[in-house]
């Protein structure tokens, strides 16, 4: 399992610290704060999923969900920080979930793993090659569940893609349409965290802790009533 504890995330965040990016290293209390009130608003974001995924043959819903599961297995499940997630499942997460623009969010999870990034071009590089008969299945999969998944992929390894893009670190300014920018990259959840939230759950009672981390919970639904 990739390393949470304080030191592993100080070393798997270096990156983003070296380069000021983020302000510091977040508690475990503190992600689990952070990805209790994000949750909902990943499941739930302002734009439905509908147009990433039409025209495939499986992208409904309910058609590619049981698949996507299948092939990534629990982490499939995962709608938190992302952090606790394995390399390969992030990778597969990539492979076959459509995204809308560059998954800033998703990259930067990449790069606290070592050579994430040219993990994913090399998986994707294969897939189009149907390099062996394992990528040859998941290339198949792919083309059920996202339209078009070799332009999809495309727009990764092309020079210049995203995942050039993400090695010099060039981030887009977040989409504040689509999904909150405390929500939108891993930096930006990361400083959020830090800012917002207390690193230790005994500085208050646990019966204060509880109420508090329903309030997070609910924090997309309340929005969503009173719009």
């Amino acid at each position: 399992m990739p390393d949470i504890s304080p030191e592993g995330l100080r070393v798997r965040l270096r990156p983003f610290l070296e380069r000021g990016l983020i302000r510091g290293v977040p508690t475990v209390w503190q992600l689990i704060q952070g990805q209790i009130e994000m949750a909902p608003y990943v499941v739930m974001p302002d734009r439905g999923d509908r147009l990433r995924y039409a025209g495939a043959p499986f992208g409904h819903p309910l058609l590619r969900q049981p698949l996507l599961l299948g092939e990534i297995g629990v982490d499939h499940l995962r709608v938190g920080h992302g952090l606790a997630a394995r390399l390969e499942s992030q990778l597969k997460h990539l492979a076959f979930v459509s995204h809308e623009g560059m998954p800033t969010y998703d990259l930067q999870v990449l790069q606290t793993h070592p050579d994430g990034l040219e993990s994913l071009r090399l998986l994707f590089t294969e897939i189009d090659a149907g390099a062996t008969s394992i990528r040859r299945r998941q290339r198949r999969l792919a083309d059920l569940i996202i339209p078009d998944a070799a332009s999809y992929r495309a727009r990764f390894t092309a020079p210049g893609g995203y995942i050039d893009r993400a090695a010099r670190f060039d981030y887009p300014a977040p989409d504040a349409d689509f999904l909150r920018p405390e929500f939108s990259s891993l930096t930006s959840f990361i400083d959020y965290c830090l800012e917002r939230f207390e690193a230790d759950p005994a500085s208050q009672p646990l019966w204060r802790n509880a109420a508090h981390l329903a309030g997070l919970g609910t924090r997309r639904f309340r929005e969503m009533a009173i719009r």
